[in-house]
């Protein structure tokens, strides 16, 4: 008997997401959080895609992109609907936000918006459905009904032993939390 490709996907995206989850992008309810405020897993709380953003896969990648030789620190909260991460790095923190959307309509109008009021946006091919960045270093992508923000504005311009650029680092880190919603996120 032969499976159609599209059954065998249904079959193994949760398989695929597992890879992120698996390394601590579980629910924010199910791990300890420097900001008490965080819900309890509820109705209200941000989705598992939301709080992948400060979850261990993105803390090691973050890690490894620096050369730190430790995970960063990181701060997150949850005011509907907009989960925010804050990366505590040595050279100055980076926030990652992800605002959850009623719908992907939704999503696509709120990005389009953004990038038409954002100064310098210009679009960035292969990142989302739809993705913008400025030179000042942020990164902006549309995936489904969320829209993700990568904020390395208060990095320096350029940084450590490898002169890494913050509009680098932004685009690289949104790159590796779409790897972690799209199942890619575990090589």
């Amino acid at each position: 008997m032969t499976r159609s490709p599209r059954l065998l996907l249904l079959v193994a995206l949760p398989v695929l997401l597992a890879g992120c989850a698996a390394h601590g992008g579980s629910p924010a309810a199910s791990r300890p959080s420097s900001d008490t405020s965080m819900p309890s897993a509820s109705a209200t709380a941000p989705p598992d895609t939301a709080t992948m953003v400060c979850g261990d896969e993105i803390k090691t990648k973050v890690q490894q992109i620096l050369d730190l030789a430790t995970e960063p620190g990181t701060d997150e909260t949850w005011a509907a609907p907009v989960y925010t991460c804050t990366y505590a790095l040595p050279m100055g923190p980076m926030t990652l936000t992800v605002e959850v959307l009623p719908d992907e309509a939704r999503g696509g109008a709120q990005l389009a918006a953004a990038q038409a009021a954002t100064p310098g946006a210009q679009p960035l091919a292969g990142l989302g459905e739809r993705a913008f960045g400025t030179p000042a270093g942020i990164a902006v992508v549309l995936k489904d009904d969320q829209i993700l923000t990568v904020d390395t504005t208060r990095l320096p311009e350029v940084f450590g032993v490898n002169d890494q650029k913050r509009t680098d680092l932004a685009y690289e880190v949104a790159s590796d939390v779409l790897g972690c919603w799209t199942g890619d996120g575990d090589e």
